[in-house]
């Protein structure tokens, strides 16, 4: 679902108000602790609780890439046009 909102002024701070939709379907409620995350110009918001911490995420990440490490090579590859899949 996407909603179109405007930016307001709180304070010395900018801000956008949390459709009550949103909030329910993120389990988040007034007082909630909420993380920020800017993915070039998007903003992502998770609530904390539940979701992993930094240090966490990046060390499951690790162990992906190490268990999978074959396949994302290959992928790099082809992203880079160095490889090509086999053709049948």
């Amino acid at each position: 679902m996407a909603l179109r909102r405007r930016v307001k002024r709180v304070g010395g701070s900018l801000g956008i108000l949390l459709p009550r939709d949103f909030a329910t379907a993120m389990h988040v409620k007034e007082g909630s602790e909420v993380r920020l995350t800017l993915v070039g110009n998007q903003v992502v918001v998770e609530p904390v609780e539940g979701s992993l911490d930094d240090g966490a995420f990046r060390r499951a990440f690790a162990a992906v890439l190490r268990r999978h490490r074959r396949a994302f090579g290959r992928l790099a590859r082809y992203d880079r046009g160095e490889w090509q899949p086999p053709q049948r």
